[in-house]
């Protein structure tokens, strides 16, 4: 993918302690650079292929197709949150998926979380969000933001189950969800006793369907 043109990633800012959770998971969060990008385009597009499945093109054209959705979602994301946290989520030393947070508001932000398919099924989503939540909640946030497809009830159940409540409507595609800082304890208890695991369909949606270039 051709990433010359893309906005760089904000200068990355200190990140409170990880849980025991994610150090039990041998879990990194490491700052994202623009020599990243390759790497996220991938990921990107593995988790939206299954997409354009019966679509009648190429796989080249549906990768093309894809690269330029991410390039669209990069620079969107950036200038929305400028001051935002653009993470790999590294494990046992690989790359597995990408974490975006929001901290500069009385309410934080989860932008997006993707994990690759190998990462998928161990916990590690659930775990995330709720170290995002504790670290809220210890900084005196109001809460935790975010927004979750209305086709993915299997990331909102696992939200509900860490305490976040609806919050409206986004588009007609997504819903808004919120999270006001119940217990962290409880929160924490959930997160290790879940096996459930969060896609890509919590983040900002662009048009799913093929269209022509």
């Amino acid at each position: 993918m051709k990433h010359i043109d893309l906005p760089p990633f904000p200068p990355p800012r200190s990140l409170p302690a990880l849980s025991a959770a994610l150090v039990a998971l041998d879990v990194a969060l490491v700052p994202a650079t623009l020599a990243d990008v390759p790497l996220l385009a991938s990921l990107y597009a593995a988790s939206r292929m299954p997409e354009l499945f019966s679509a009648p093109r190429t796989i080249e054209q549906k990768r093309a197709f894809l690269d330029d959705q991410f390039a669209l979602q990069h620079v969107h994301y950036l200038k929305v949150h400028r001051q935002g946290d653009f993470c790999l989520i590294v494990q046992s030393g690989a790359p597995v998926g990408r974490f975006l947070f929001y901290r500069s508001a009385r309410d934080w932000v989860v932008i997006d979380i993707l994990l690759a398919t190998s990462a998928q099924g161990r916990g590690l989503g659930s775990a995330l969000i709720g170290w995002f939540q504790e670290a809220a909640r210890s900084a005196g946030a109001n809460g935790v933001r975010l927004s979750v497809g209305y086709d993915n009830p299997r990331a909102q159940a696992l939200y509900h189950r860490l305490g976040f409540i609806d919050d409206g409507d986004i588009g007609g595609t997504h819903k808004r969800m919120r999270w006001r800082g119940r217990s962290a304890a409880r929160a924490a208890g959930i997160v290790r006793n879940s096996n459930i695991t969060l896609d890509r369909r919590n983040d900002v949606s662009y048009p799913s369907a093929f269209t022509e270039r």
